[in-house]
C-alpha cells in the first residue's frame, strides 16, 4: 500500500507492527487486559472529536491507552499494558538522607529523584521540595526549587523546624521551611562534583556569610546543642549559624595519640555538646578542641570489642542517644560504641540473605545509611538498599515502616515476585528479553516479555562463573558478552568462551559493546579499544580534540559505549559532557550535547545539554533514534543529534539501564523493570 493511501503515517504503521510483535509476548495486551492479541489490527474508525474516551478498564500498574486517547494503540486493540514488567516499582529510589520534625513527620532525601519527600505519621507520602529528576540550584516553593544532590548529601531539622540540606554538588547549604519554601542559606553556587572540589585554597579558609562562603562539597550535618549546624566537608568541619554565618571548627591531637584526625566523614553530637566523628574505620571524640581516638582502626570482617580491638568497616551515619552512646550504621549492621570505646552489634548479620525483620542477628539489612534517635529511644534507620525505613529498639528488635515496604533484593520469579538490587548494566535481544548483569549475585539474569525473571548464566549455568559482572552486550547475531572484574566472556548456544582475560594493560574495562561483525568495543578509563573476532586489539579513540571556546577536552573519560545498527560507535564522555560518534569510516564527530555545559536543555545540536548524573546507557531504535539514560529523565537523540525528552506511558521513572527489543523500550529502575512501546516518529 502506498503511503498516501494509508489512514495513518507510514511511521505509525511501522510502530503498530512492532507493537503487535511485542504484544504477542505480553500477557497484559488485548482488550480489557484479557491477554489475547487480535490476529490483525481492526479497521480504523473515523475520528470523532466530540466523543469521550472509553472509561479506564485497566487494573493497578497498567496503562489504559484507550482512556489516554492513544489512537495508535487503540487501533491495535491494545487497551492495557503493564508499565512494570517485573519487580516492585518504589517511590523511593536512592534515598540517602533522613530527618524528623517534632510532629513526627519524616523527611527523606532521594538523590536519584532529586526531591525531598515528606512522610506523615500516618504514612502519607508527598514531595515537599524539588521536581522529579530535575537538577539545578533554583530557590522557590515546592516543585519550583531544584537541587544537585549526590550520595554525600544529608539533612537535619533545626530548632525552628526548618530542614537544612547539604546540597553537595551545588556546594551550598539550603533551607526548606515546613511549607516547602527553599532558599540558599550559605555558599557560592558552583558545580563541584563533575570537575573537582570547591575553591578553598591555602591562605583562604572560605568562611564568611551567605553567598560569600566557599564550601568544599558539604556532606554530613549535625545539629549542635546551641542550635548551630555542624557541616562536614572535604576540608574539615564548618560551623554555620541559623543566620548563615560560617566559621571553621579546629581541633588538636590528644597528646597520647600517634595519628592526626585529618578527614572526618561522619558526625554526631551528644547532649553535652561532645562531637563524635569517624574517619575511615576509626571513631574519634572531639571535646574541648582535642581529638581522642575511641575505637576501630583495623580491617577485616566486623568484630565487636574495646578500642582498637574492635573492627569497624566504615560508618555511614552516627547518632547519639540520651546516655551519650553512639549508634552507627556499618554497612549491613547497626552497631553501638560507648564513651569508653566498647563496640557492640545491636542488629544485623553480615552472612547475607534476603532483607528481613527480626531481633538482633536474625534481622537483615541491605545497606544502612542515616540514623535518627526518636523520643522513645528507638532508632530509625534508612536502609537505602531496600529501600525502606527500619525501626530498631535498643534491644535490637527490627521492624519495617509500612509506608516504605521492603522492595530490594535479588530473587527470580514472575512479575512482582521478582526482586532487583539497584541499577546494573542491561541489554535486550531482538525478542525483547532483557539481560541484567547482577554483580551482587554473580550472575546474568533475564527478564522475558512475560515478566518471568531467571538466571541466564553464572554460578555454573552455561558453564559460566562470574566475579561481579557489571557490563553486558548482545550482538545482532544473538551472542551475549559479559564483562566482570577479571575477564570478558562470550556466551552462545549454551557455551561460554573467554574473549579476553585482563592483564595489567587491559584491566581498565568500564563498558563493552558489540557490532554485527562481532567486533567488541571496550571503554577504558581514558580510551576506547576494539577486539576483532580474531583477537586483534587496537585503540580506536584516545583523544577527542578540542571543545568549544578554546577549551581542551582531549582527556576522554568514557562512561558508556554503544553501536548503532549500521555499526557506528558512540561514546558517552563524562569529561566533556558530550556524546561522540565514530563512524564506520573512522571519522569522529560530536553527536549530542554541548561541551562542558551540564543541564537538561533539549534542542538541536550545539544547543542541547546533557547531564551525566547517573548510570548512563544508550540504546538504538530501528529508525536510528538513540535513547539515553543517566540524564535525570530519559532523553531521546534523533539521528541528526537533536535532543528531546519524550513523554512515555511509564511516567517519570529514574532509569539506569535502558534497552530496546521487539518494539519495546525496556528500562531498569533501582528495583523494577519497566516497559513502554516505542513512541511514534
Amino acid at each position: 500500500m502506498r503511503q498516501h493511501h494509508l489512514p495513518f503515517p507510514l511511521a505509525t504503521a511501522m510502530r503498530r507492527g512492532a507493537a503487535l510483535l511485542a504484544c504477542a509476548f505480553l500477557t497484559a495486551c488485548g482488550g480489557g487486559g484479557s491477554g489475547a492479541a487480535p490476529s490483525s489490527p481492526p479497521a480504523p474508525t473515523p475520528a470523532t472529536p466530540d466523543a469521550m474516551p472509553v472509561a479506564a478498564r485497566c487494573g493497578p500498574g497498567a496503562t489504559d491507552y484507550v482512556a489516554a486517547g492513544d489512537d495508535d494503540m487503540a487501533a491495535l486493540g491494545i487497551t492495557c499494558m503493564q508499565s512494570v514488567r517485573a519487580g516492585k516499582e518504589t517511590v523511593l529510589q536512592t534515598p540517602n538522607g533522613m530527618a524528623m520534625d517534632k510532629a513526627g513527620n519524616t523527611y527523606v532525601l532521594d538523590r536519584a529523584k532529586q526531591v525531598i519527600f515528606k512522610i506523615t505519621p500516618s504514612g502519607a507520602m508527598s514531595v515537599l521540595a524539588g521536581s522529579i529528576a530535575r537538577y539545578g540550584s533554583d530557590d522557590g516553593v515546592g516543585g519550583a526549587a531544584s537541587f544537585n544532590l549526590n550520595h554525600l548529601s544529608r539533612m537535619i531539622v533545626d530548632k525552628a523546624g526548618n530542614l537544612i540540606v547539604t546540597d553537595t554538588c551545588n556546594n551550598t547549604l539550603r533551607k526548606i521551611t515546613p511549607a516547602g519554601v527553599v532558599s540558599t542559606l550559605a555558599g557560592t553556587v558552583e558545580s563541584v562534583c563533575m570537575f573537582g572540589t570547591g575553591r578553598v585554597v591555602p591562605g583562604r579558609d572560605g568562611d564568611g556569610s551567605g553567598a560569600q562562603v566557599v564550601f568544599d562539597r558539604p556532606a554530613d550535618i549535625a545539629l549542635d546543642v546551641n542550635g548551630d549546624y555542624l557541616v562536614l566537608e572535604y576540608a574539615g568541619i564548618r560551623r554555620v549559624t541559623p543566620a548563615g554565618e560560617v566559621s571553621r571548627v579546629r581541633w588538636t591531637r590528644h597528646p597520647a595519640e600517634q595519628r592526626d584526625l585529618r578527614s572526618p566523614s561522619r558526625i554526631a553530637v551528644t547532649g553535652d555538646g561532645t562531637l563524635y566523628v569517624s574517619e575511615l574505620t576509626r571513631i574519634y571524640r572531639i571535646a574541648g578542641g582535642v581529638a581522642t581516638f575511641v575505637a576501630g582502626g583495623n580491617y577485616g570482617p566486623a568484630r565487636d570489642g574495646v578500642g582498637a580491638e574492635a573492627v569497624i568497616r566504615g560508618p555511614r551515619a552516627m547518632a547519639a542517644d540520651a546516655a551519650g552512646d553512639i549508634y552507627f550504621s556499618d554497612v549491613d549492621l547497626l552497631r553501638k560504641v560507648t564513651a569508653g570505646g566498647v563496640v557492640s552489634t545491636v542488629a544485623g548479620n553480615s552472612a547475607g540473605g534476603a532483607v528481613r525483620d527480626g531481633t538482633g542477628a536474625d534481622a537483615r539489612f541491605s545497606y544502612l545509611g542515616p540514623l535518627l534517635m526518636t523520643a522513645s529511644g528507638n532508632i530509625l534507620a534508612l536502609d537505602s538498599g531496600a529501600p525502606s525505613i527500619r525501626t530498631v529498639t535498643p534491644a535490637g528488635v527490627v521492624t519495617t515502616s509500612a509506608a516504605t515496604a521492603l522492595a530490594g533484593g535479588s530473587a527470580d520469579g514472575k512479575g512482582t515476585g521478582a526482586r532487583f538490587n539497584r541499577r546494573n548494566s542491561t541489554a535486550a535481544d531482538q525478542a525483547g528479553n532483557l539481560y541484567i548483569a547482577d554483580a551482587d549475585a554473580n550472575v546474568v539474569r533475564t527478564v522475558g516479555p512475560d515478566g518471568v525473571t531467571s538466571v541466564f548464566a553464572g554460578n555454573g549455568v552455561k558453564g559460566a562463573t562470574f566475579r561481579r559482572p557489571y557490563s553486558v552486550a548482545i550482538s545482532p547475531n544473538g551472542a551475549v558478552y559479559v564483562a566482570d572484574a577479571y575477564q570478558i566472556v562470550r556466551i552462545e548456544r549454551g557455551a561460554t568462551t573467554v574473549v579476553q582475560s585482563y592483564t595489567p594493560d587491559t584491566n581498565n574495562v568500564l563498558d563493552i559493546a558489540v557490532d554485527a561483525g562481532e567486533n567488541l568495543a571496550i571503554a577504558g578509563y581514558l580510551s576506547v579499544r576494539k577486539v576483532t573476532p580474531s583477537g586483534k586489539v587496537s585503540e580506536v579513540l584516545t583523544d577527542v580534540g578540542h571543545g568549544g571556546e578554546g577549551r581542551d577536552d582531549g582527556a576522554l573519560r568514557p562512561v558508556s559505549i554503544a553501536y548503532d545498527r549500521p555499526g557506528n560507535l558512540y561514546v558517552a564522555d563524562e569529561a566533556s559532557l558530550v556524546i561522540y560518534k565514530l563512524s564506520t569510516a573512522g571519522k569522529l564527530s560530536r553527536f549530542a550535547g554541548s561541551p562542558f555545559w551540564m543541564g537538561d536543555l533539549d534542542g538541536p545540536p550545539g544547543n542541547a545539554m546533557l547531564g551525566f548524573h547517573g548510570t548512563t546507557e544508550m540504546a538504538f531504535a530501528p529508525n536510528g533514534d538513540m535513547y539515553l539514560s543517566g540524564q535525570g529523565l530519559l532523553r531521546k537523540v534523533a539521528p541528526d543529534g537533536t535532543v528531546s525528552t519524550p513523554a512515555l506511558a511509564w511516567g517519570k521513572p529514574v532509569l539506569g539501564g535502558i534497552a530496546i527489543g521487539n518494539g519495546m523500550l525496556i528500562g531498569l529502575t533501582s528495583y523494577a523493570v519497566v516497559q513502554a512501546p516505542l513512541p511514534a516518529d
